[in-house]
């Protein structure tokens, strides 16, 4: 059984739970986390395989301001803290997309353009492997951490190839369409994670 996490929104609702309990003071503190034994609890069972999908931080060639600089260059310290903890844990991490910066469109009023970060091609390699996985490997049985609807048509190649898939979600983001497409929808919740933290920190 293999694990496919969409890794950045993943440890979003992580941070995000983390600082709304005052567990940690900032989004981009560093910090210990076993993603494993999450979800082992969530699932109720050992998870043999867990692949782990995020970004390369890449800078860019062009000026841009010192504080867009500063910030990518922290989301670089902190995204290298996270995955070598990660890899500890054997959960095999994949660089499936690039985080760069992006020039927006004009602005209808002011006619200026503004810099913004932007995250491409994760989900499509994430999707890509759930498909090799039920097709070429014949796994019997998948999970699938992303409540992004565009897993759907990987996820209906791997429905038509008998391969089972467990949605697993954080509690407040059900995908309606994605838990129709599953065999079986777990939540992990705010208490699960808040007690995977205190285990390692407490």
């Amino acid at each position: 059984m293999r694990t496919f996490i969409d890794g950045e929104n993943f440890r979003h609702r992580i941070v995000d739970v983390l600082l709304e309990a005052g567990l940690i003071g900032t989004s981009e503190q560093p910090f210990e986390f076993d993603i494993r034994t999450l979800i082992d609890g969530a699932v109720g069972r050992p998870v043999q395989e867990i692949n782990y999908y995020t970004s390369h931080v890449q800078l860019p060639t062009f000026d841009i301001p010192d504080e867009l600089r500063e910030r990518i260059e922290s989301i670089k310290q902190t995204s290298q803290y996270w995955t070598e903890g990660l890899t500890r844990r054997q959960v095999q991490v994949i660089e499936g997309g690039i985080l760069k910066v992006h020039t927006s469109a004009r602005c209808m009023h002011c006619h200026k353009s503004t810099l913004t970060l932007q995250e491409k091609g994760v989900d499509v390699r994430l999707a890509t492997d759930i498909v090799l996985a039920a097709t070429l490997e014949e796994m019997d049985e998948i999970i699938v951490a992303s409540s992004d609807t565009d897993m759907l048509p990987a996820l209906d190649v791997a429905k038509r190839a008998n391969t089972k898939i467990i949605y697993l979600h954080f509690e407040d983001e059900l995908n309606h369409a994605i838990a129709a497409m599953a065999d079986e929808s777990i939540a992990y919740t705010r208490q699960h994670i808040i007690d995977c933290f205190n285990s390692q920190n407490g």
